[in-house]
């Protein structure tokens, strides 16, 4: 999970997936990413699937939950959670990356 400001959305042709660039505000339970987590200000750039959506607008800025692809690059699904940021919602979000996970390993 992120928040993070759209910089730029790249849908190109049909037949290949898109692209979004985008600034991190902050990582919550960012774990799984296996390598050296992303600092504030630093970019992301995600692999769109789908040409439709998620509907993202450059200059925005999103709760962005997707996963990873493959090839270990950062996926952003169609039905990925994508919900526009608010401030507000900081505190909630810092709270929720420090309960621990209870599910199975």
């Amino acid at each position: 999970v992120l928040t993070g400001t759209v910089k730029s959305v790249s849908r190109g042709p049909p037949e290949e997936p898109g692209w979004a660039v985008v600034s991190v505000l902050s990582l919550y339970k960012s774990g799984g990413l296996g390598g050296p987590q992303p600092t504030k200000g630093a970019t992301l750039r995600l692999q769109l699937p789908c040409r439709l959506c998620p509907a993202l607008k450059k200059g925005s800025s999103y709760v962005l939950m997707g996963r990873l692809g493959g090839d270990g690059g950062a996926l952003l699904p169609p039905d990925a959670f994508v919900v526009p940021y608010r401030p507000q919602q900081q505190q909630v979000l810092g709270n929720l990356s420090k309960r621990p996970c209870r599910g199975p390993p």
